[in-house]
């Protein structure tokens, strides 16, 4: 029998241990096609790569089109609508925050961010998709993002404030005296709000059926002007069979300052007065009733030392405000040429088959010259 040659053995091997290289760990990072990582932008010293501007632009399309119809883009206004609102988007208090953190050796994509996003990652594709990277993949196609954006979305979103506050507490940049704090925590810097949440996955019923119960229970809330009847309904709504919330059953309420809700929410909530009642805030995850209640004394000297810790977000939003009223966009060559309403599309696993492309082409290719090197050296010796 004919030996198989030396050289097509050590490929075949080469290859095989590539591939299993790269085909382990479901919550591994995937690799978008390479268009994803193209810088669009920069915004002060952070660059904006073409993976967030499409997932914004893809959204906004798809808001435009529900609200005028699938032919919205033919109307110029709505395609300068577009234009203005994805390139203003991208001048965000998340990318002065993300500018913040490089002035303190942090980076979402690095040290224990990265690893504090990759334990985030393994858990929810776990819990969300039972395992399954397939099916991790296309739930990201079907949101127009890519998992090194949603990397960076959880990045900022959970952990980047807290690990500067966490360095400005080192470096001694926080005010620890007690009466300053509590200053701070009795001022419109500060407040109280209980809610309703109707969420956008509450399966029992459609979308259209969430919005109606959001907008019934408002109207109930705000049927009066009593304050104590209002409070009363807010009440009897957070115990009602739509809110979707259980984390203030009792209506004590939440402390916070900005950075730590939703912006669409910190927006509505701060715009209110003492038993306020907002209009219906929708919210990628659902629908808010939100109503501000007076700060209460007791609660503050009793919880005083978690109000403290969340009082230093204050100092950080000062320093995030500053840091953005100095950032402005500037365009790439790339950017400049971009079409918004004619987007190239990102394919979210496309870049893991060029990976193992170039990976077993760099494999062949140092097995190919050892396999050379051994040849010739085995003809010298003859």
């Amino acid at each position: 029998m004919k030996r198989t040659p030396r050289i097509v053995v050590l490929l075949l091997a080469a290859m095989l241990l590539l591939v299993s290289l790269t085909s382990c760990g479901a919550a591994r990072p995937v690799y978008a096609s390479p268009r994803a990582t193209k810088t669009v932008a920069t915004v002060g010293d952070v660059e904006i790569l073409y993976e967030e501007l499409y997932f914004i632009t893809m959204r906004y399309i798809g808001e435009l089109k529900l609200t005028y119809g699938e032919n919205a883009l033919d109307d110029e206004a709505h395609r300068r609508e577009l234009e203005e609102f994805v390139w203003a988007s991208l001048v965000s208090r998340d990318t002065a925050l993300i500018s913040l953190g490089y002035e303190y050796g942090i980076d979402v994509y690095k040290g224990d961010i990265a690893d504090s996003v990759q334990t985030f990652m393994d858990t929810m594709i776990a819990d969300n998709f039972e395992g399954d990277r397939k099916a991790y993949i296309e739930e990201l196609a079907t949101i127009y993002m890519t998992d090194h954006y949603a990397r960076k979305y959880i990045g900022v979103e959970y952990y980047l404030a807290n690990d500067i506050v966490i360095e400005m507490a080192k470096r001694e940049e926080l005010c620890t005296d007690e009466a300053t704090i509590l200053a701070t925590l009795r001022s419109d810097k500060f407040i109280r709000t209980v809610h309703v949440f109707i969420s956008k996955t509450n399966d029992m019923y459609t979308d259209a059926e969430n919005r109606a119960h959001a907008a019934e229970l408002h109207a109930a809330i705000t049927a009066t002007a009593d304050e104590d009847l209002r409070f009363n309904a807010m009440f009897d709504a957070i115990g009602g069979k739509y809110n979707n919330d259980f984390g203030d059953p009792l209506g004590k309420g939440y402390y916070f300052t900005y950075g730590e809700m939703d912006e669409a929410y910190e927006k509505a909530a701060f715009a209110l007065a003492d038993f306020g009642v907002s209009d219906v805030v929708e919210t990628d995850d659902g629908y808010y009733i939100i109503m501000r209640l007076p700060k209460d004394e007791a609660y503050i000297d009793q919880h005083f030392e978690t109000l403290r810790d969340k009082s230093y977000f204050v100092t950080l939003n000062q320093k995030v405000d500053e840091k953005l009223a100095g950032m402005t966009l500037s365009k790439t060559k790339f950017g400049e040429k971009l079409d918004l309403t004619n987007l190239a599309p990102i394919d979210p696993d496309g870049g893991n088959v060029l990976i193992v492309t170039v990976s077993i082409a760099v494999g062949v290719a140092v097995t190919v010259g050892a396999a050379i090197l051994f040849l010739r050296a085995r003809k010298k010796r003859k």
